[in-house]
Parts: C-alpha cells; structure tokens; sequence
C-alpha cells in the first residue's frame, strides 16, 4: 500500500479524447490472416489446443453464459459493487474480447464500499473468466496463460480512478462503465513518457447481476456482423493475392470485430 501511495501518480494526465492510434500500425506478414478473428488458419489443430489450455467453446453473444460466474464470490471480498461485471476489451488487437477483470482481482490493500477510495497493489489471473477468439491465435494466448499461470500484477489508486501495469501501462476510469488502458511509449522518466503508443477500452458490457448494459448490443452487432473486409475464399484460405492488400486501417477493422465464438476456462 505504501508502494501505491508514494507513486507519480500525477506524472501523467488522462487523454481529453479517445484514440486508438495502434489503428495505422503495421501488421507483420499480413498476406496471411492469422490476425483475423474469424480466420480458420490451422484449425486442424484447434481440438489439441483446447485440451492443452483446458478452455471450452461458448456463444459470445449469449450474456446468460456469465450468469454463474457472476453469482459467484469475487476473488476479493473487497471488490466493489460498481466494479464487477464482464468487460469488452474493445479496439484491443489481441484476440481477447470478454474478461470478468475486477471479479478475478486480488485487491492488496484499502478498497473502499464505492470503489472511489484506496491505494495498494492487484494480481489478475489471465487463465479463468477471460475469453478469446476461436481463432490460432486466441488459441496461442489461452495455451499461454493456462501453461503459464500468467498474471497481471500493478499498483491502483481508487481516489484518483488509476491502473498501472509498471510504468508503461496505466488505465484510467472515465465511469462505472468505461475505462481506457493507455499505453506509453516510455516509462516514467523516460523518452516517450507522454506519447500514447496504444489505446483501447474496457467497457462493461453485463453488470454484476448478470443483466446487459448499454454496451451489450454493440459487442453483439460487431460480433455477428461480416467483417468489414473479406478475402474472396476466406475463412478457409489464410493468405490474401496482391491486389487485395489490406491497408492498415482495414486489418485493424478486422482485428477489432470478436467472433462470436469464443473460448474460455471458467473459475470453477
């Protein structure tokens, strides 16, 4: 507690407006839609990969599969009311797209009744309630944080409504529904310590009875839409002719839309 109590945390400001600038990023052998969402590149090896990290398939678009979980005791008896839920990791290029983040939180510290209030240090665990894309690279990140027992772990500071994943990471609450994670190029003292390199939402899509918020509709519409971009034979056929190179902004619009097929381990 003490740690979160003398950091920087007015080193940084919050951005005045939401960004995703990882949108004009360039995309290593993009000929290849491994970075697509709904790509069915190596496929053949999905059933391995699903006894390997232990996820099932689920129906993304279906809220009632989080009821369970909801019911359940959060991982901290400190986690507040306002904070629980399931979030949409959106405009996050990863194959990533529901968590129940505060509800897997072990909050080490003070924790106030409103979440408003409170200093100290967290650890989330990457393997339970956190869904991926049904895809070889959602599959690459369940395997990894199953095999691994991957956790994030940082400092907060509920007074003034901020994350920090070391100094490169900080999330910012803007409401009781809507976060931003900003990534810096540099960390606190650091060449770049301003320069925002990647940006995207937490937004809570089911509240912590289990009921749809405002953002539910959105996630489901670009989860069952078409992507935006489509290669003639996809999603069978992983690589794309030359005259259907994808600018950078249209490998983003894809990335960005979930499948509505999604993987997940439970917490039993």
């Amino acid at each position: 507690m003490e740690e979160a109590q003398k950091y920087p945390w007015d080193a940084r400001r919050r951005p005045e407006v939401f960004v995703p600038v990882q949108e004009s990023r360039d995309m290593p052998c993009s000929f290849c839609d491994w970075w697509s969402t709904r790509s069915q590149i190596l496929c053949c090896c999905f059933p391995c990969a699903k006894c390997i990290s232990g996820v099932k398939t689920v129906d993304g678009t279906d809220h009632t599969i989080w009821k369970k979980q909801l019911e359940a005791p959060p991982v901290s008896e400190k986690c507040p009311d306002s904070m629980k839920g399931v979030w949409w990791l959106k405009y996050n290029t990863a194959h990533e797209n529901l968590v129940a983040i505060f509800n897997e939180t072990n909050f080490i510290g003070e924790v106030n009744e409103d979440g408003t209030e409170g200093f100290g240090s967290y650890e989330i665990p990457m393997k339970t309630n956190w869904t991926r894309d049904n895809s070889c690279f959602g599959y690459i990140l369940a395997m990894n944080a199953s095999l691994t027992n991957s956790k994030i772990t940082g400092l907060y500071n509920l007074k003034d409504g901020i994350l920090n994943i070391g100094g490169k990471q900080w999330i910012y609450k803007i409401s009781d529904n809507e976060w931003w994670k900003v990534h810096y190029e540099g960390d606190l003292g650091e060449e770049g310590e301003k320069s925002v390199d990647y940006m995207y939402q937490w937004l809570k899509v089911i509240d912590k009875d289990g009921e749809p918020t405002e953002f539910w509709s959105e996630y489901v519409n670009w989860s069952k839409q078409e992507l935006p971009h489509r290669n003639s034979c996809e999603p069978w056929f992983p690589c794309w002719p030359s005259s259907k190179k994808l600018l950078n902004q249209q490998l983003f619009q894809d990335m960005i839309r979930p499948n509505p097929k999604q993987i997940v381990m439970f917490r039993e």
